[in-house]
């Protein structure tokens, strides 16, 4: 009977764990309410496994800082009541989010076989199929983006943007930025986790550059400049590696053949790279990158630093919705939008589960992360429940990688790091 309940439990926590990936990265957005609707099987997968996750001292962690988020956002309720709604739904939002993190650590654990190789680069074709269409046809295009994110519309007589939907393309979520930001993460998990071949670097990098001009994010252009100086350091320390320990290059027969794949690709490939930069599409972010010069950023974090008591804040914030004077006032930092939020306490503890280096991770392995901490510095992302949960998966699977995997379940003394 034990072994049969077993079983059952086991193929629970399997389909719950695929429902939320692949809602995580291919599924609509519930229509009134940006929330993924895998959200109350997660929900019931706490409810059924809170004994086995509630030992674990990042779980300890997660509840001592849903608390102070808790009673912060109570604060929120009394000094501005008209903020109740959004409020109570970035506490849902915020806190759901690590929900997928434990989910996620303890069902990888206990199961070696998960390959995330080939649902990323399943995400990367969709992300780049979704552009092909922005750049095609930009009504067709916005009729997407709807069906899979109803919100995404709501917003356009409240902004600037020419079409707002069709104005800069962000796949199927809020923010332009966020795309960018996730796509250079992809990119160095895969080339610095994964076994890639130089054909799928070639690709990826390429397909990394299409979204990058249709995002027009500046932001995701400074990321992709770091990454590629970040991961020529980790070759470069390689290379020496390998000369240290007198090691030969040999070149294989399928690596001749993916070279040549390579340059095949590249006769066909660039010549059609300055047509697509004489588009409207590739001049409007051209225009756009050369005219942002970060400025207006520093602008506003100067109004922050000047306006605002941090001492009043390092035990409780103020609530999701950022008030600064009594006016709604978002800080584009995420630093400073959870500090105001909810509580320096609360920011290191939230610091601590997403960007802390686990012990026994190289920095060849966590580099990934650098693009992301970019995002939430400049553009602060945490809106996107869905970007946060594949940026946890990702942490996860760091980890809990072929090299690190336990051989045993999960117990408090795995996440004691």
């Amino acid at each position: 009977m034990n072994q049969q309940t077993d079983m059952r439990e086991d193929r629970f926590d399997k389909f719950v764990f695929y429902a939320c990936v692949i809602d995580c990265m291919f599924l609509p957005y519930v229509w009134f309410i940006s929330i993924p609707y895998t959200l109350p099987l997660l929900y019931l997968w706490v409810i059924r496994r809170y004994h086995n996750i509630a030992v674990l001292k990042e779980f300890k962690v997660f509840a001592a800082m849903f608390f102070i988020m808790l009673f912060s956002t109570m604060l929120g309720l009394i000094t501005a009541p008209q903020h109740l709604y959004r409020n109570l739904v970035y506490l849902l939002l915020f806190t759901s989010m690590f929900l997928y993190y434990f989910l996620f650590s303890y069902y990888l654990r206990t199961n070696a076989s998960f390959q995330l190789k080939k649902i990323l680069i399943i995400f990367m074709i969709f992300v780049v199929a979704l552009a092909v269409i922005y750049n095609l046809d930009k009504a067709l295009y916005q009729e997407f983006k709807l069906l899979w994110n109803r919100r995404s519309g709501i917003s356009i007589n409240e902004t600037l943007y020419e079409g707002y939907v069709g104005y800069r393309y962000a796949f199927i979520w809020m923010d332009a930025n966020n795309i960018a930001y996730m796509m250079n993460a992809l990119l160095l998990y895969l080339w610095c986790n994964e076994k890639t071949s130089l054909l799928l670097k070639v690709c990826s990098v390429l397909s990394l550059f299409f979204i990058l001009i249709s995002c027009m994010s500046s932001g995701g252009l400074v990321s992709f400049i770091v990454a590629m100086f970040l991961y020529l350091l980790i070759k470069l320390q390689d290379m020496f590696q390998k000369k240290k320990r007198k090691e030969k290059f040999l070149l294989h027969p399928l690596d001749l053949f993916l070279y040549v794949a390579l340059l095949l690709s590249l006769i066909l490939i660039l010549p059609r790279i300055p047509r697509f930069m004489e588009t409207s599409v590739a001049l409007e972010a051209m225009e756009r990158f050369r005219n942002n010069s970060g400025e207006s950023r520093f602008l506003i974090w100067e109004y922050i630093l000047d306006n605002v008591n941090f001492f009043e804040y390092i035990l409780f914030g103020r609530g999701g919705v950022t008030l600064i004077n009594k006016m709604e006032y978002p800080p584009h930092n995420g630093h400073f939008y959870w500090i105001l939020a909810y509580g320096f306490i609360s920011y290191l503890q939230f610091m601590y589960l997403v960007f802390r280096k686990r012990k026994g991770t190289s920095f060849r392995r966590y580099v990934w992360i650098v693009p992301i901490f970019i995002g939430f510095t400049i553009n602060v992302m945490l809106g996107e429940i869905k970007m946060m949960g594949i940026v946890l998966l990702l942490v996860v699977c760091t980890v809990v990688g072929k090299n690190n995997r336990a051989d045993v379940p999960i117990t408090s003394r795995d996440t004691e790091s």
